[in-house]
């Protein structure tokens, strides 16, 4: 655990609070947010890395969050991941980084297909809403947008999903 102290001229106060909720809520938000980083196209590293460098911004700029830890700290990812990675590192001949592919997950791997067709904003807005259960505005903040731009994306991501599932099982009857 940081602790911090703080002198003033008649006083010495310590902080271990903050510290501990900081770290208490990126302990509970830390597996979304690697995997809201895979769901934008990230490798497994890079996704550790997005998460370990957006954690470092937000324990920086901690007193500018206003409202809930979660979707604060989401939006910081989001940006993180949707920003280009730098080409500056050369890779040996023959890399090959596993894609979201190679990430096991609960969920249909239909409909993980299906997802992966979609826009990656689309695909985000769902997935921040669906998996990771926030609210159209918590969604809105987290991406930067209205919340009409949020229920829009949410909307046509939904739609694209339900067309793409209708073609699959209309092409394979059991």
């Amino acid at each position: 655990m940081i602790l911090r102290e703080h002198s003033n001229d008649s006083m010495t106060t310590s902080e271990p609070v903050q510290v501990e909720e900081f770290e208490a809520a990126f302990r509970q938000v830390s597996r979304s947010a690697f995997l809201l980083a895979r769901q934008l196209g990230r490798g497994t590293d890079e996704a550790l890395d997005i998460v370990q460098e957006a954690a470092l911004r937000g324990w920086r700029h901690r007193a500018t969050r206003r409202g809930d830890f979660r979707p604060w700290f989401l939006a910081i990812v989001y940006r993180q991941a949707r920003n280009r990675t730098p080409n500056w590192l050369p890779l040996p001949g023959g890399w090959d980084r596993p894609g979201p592919d190679a990430v096991e997950s609960a969920i249909d791997p239909e409909l993980l297909n299906a997802l992966r067709d979609l826009p990656s904003r689309q695909r985000a807005a769902l997935w921040l809403r669906y998996v990771d259960d926030l609210a159209i505005a918590d969604v809105a903040r987290v991406m930067r947008c209205t919340e009409t731009a949020a229920k829009q994306l949410l909307f046509r991501g939904r739609e694209a999903l339900r067309r793409h599932l209708i073609s699959r099982s209309m092409e394979d009857p059991k």
